[in-house]
């Protein structure tokens, strides 16, 4: 039998086997409703809950060893080597607070890196990778203070809101660029 078989050309192998599959009856499955889906990384400062886009987020890190600049607002936390580049680290809970966040064991670095723009952002947790379908997007009247402006929507789940931070905006922002107290 497998002599036969390979005796035989490719394309007559292919039409026998799509003659066995349509005699046996085999279908597709059945055409299942395709919801629209937006993905981000849920993060947490204080006790607000945050998603930023996954198109804004490279990479989670553990916070990196960080060289202060003399002069610098204190949450900017200064900057960081991080795979041979070096970075600016941001404190965002310090931003918001308008100082520097406690030291937490559950703390991460978003890593932003768009446009030749590489920045982190220290975050008090990360919540993992959120899907929310687009029919629970939602404006939101959230007052996230001094983030607030980067606030770009949000979606509405289970009674729970999750603002849109969009770190591009805050990048492009003159609060990014003006890190000198």
């Amino acid at each position: 039998m497998a002599a036969a078989v390979a005796q035989r050309e490719p394309v007559d192998l292919l039409f026998d086997y799509e003659r066995r599959l349509v005699a046996a009856g085999t279908r597709l499955p059945a055409q299942q409703e395709v919801r629209d889906r937006w993905s981000g990384i849920g993060f947490r400062i204080g006790d607000q809950r945050f998603v930023a886009s996954m198109d804004e987020v490279r990479e989670v890190l553990d916070p990196p060893v960080c060289t202060r600049v003399p002069g610098t607002s204190p949450w900017f936390l200064g900057v960081a080597n991080i795979r041979g580049n070096l970075v600016s680290v941001m404190d965002l809970h310090g931003f918001m607070a308008g100082g520097r966040s406690p030291q937490g064991r559950h703390a991460r670095v978003l890593m932003y890196q768009r446009e030749g723009v590489a920045a982190a952002f220290r975050v008090d947790d990360v919540l993992g990778l959120q899907r929310f379908y687009m029919e629970e997007q939602t404006t939101l009247s959230l007052d996230a203070g001094v983030l607030t402006p980067y606030l770009n929507g949000g979606f509405r789940r289970n009674n729970e809101e999750w603002p849109v931070l969009s770190l591009a905006d805050f990048v492009a922002s003159k609060d990014f660029l003006e890190i000198s107290r």
